[in-house]
């Protein structure tokens, strides 16, 4: 089983959000409470997914829209963790992210 999902940023998100299958797995990764990480254009598969509702999270600006209509709050900071979910803004924010969701892999929120 896997134990986390990382999402990545850049364009393909617009592409990945269309898909079903990789909607049905994300809600299973938030349904689990287990670690989701991503920046940049990530959340918009978030917010496709339906689970960022009452979530705190960052994204590049353009997603910022989509965060908000689906209920989450735009935070224009890095990273930021909001339970199982740790978000970033761009490609420069990989580190910070990549080491918080290395630390609720390694903590476990489950």
């Amino acid at each position: 089983a896997y134990q986390g999902l990382y999402i990545p940023g850049g364009r393909a998100p617009e592409w990945i959000r269309t898909e079903p299958k990789a909607l049905e797995i994300v809600r299973h990764f938030f349904q689990a409470n287990k670690p989701v990480g991503t920046l940049c254009h990530g959340p918009l598969v978030l917010t496709a997914a339906g689970v960022v509702k009452g979530r705190r999270l960052a994204a590049y600006g353009v997603p910022k829209p989509d965060v908000e209509i689906a209920g989450g709050t735009f935070v224009d900071d890095a990273p930021v963790v909001d339970g199982n979910l740790v978000t970033g803004r761009a490609w420069p924010d990989n580190p910070a992210v990549l080491k918080a969701f290395i630390r609720l892999l390694k903590e476990g929120v489950a």
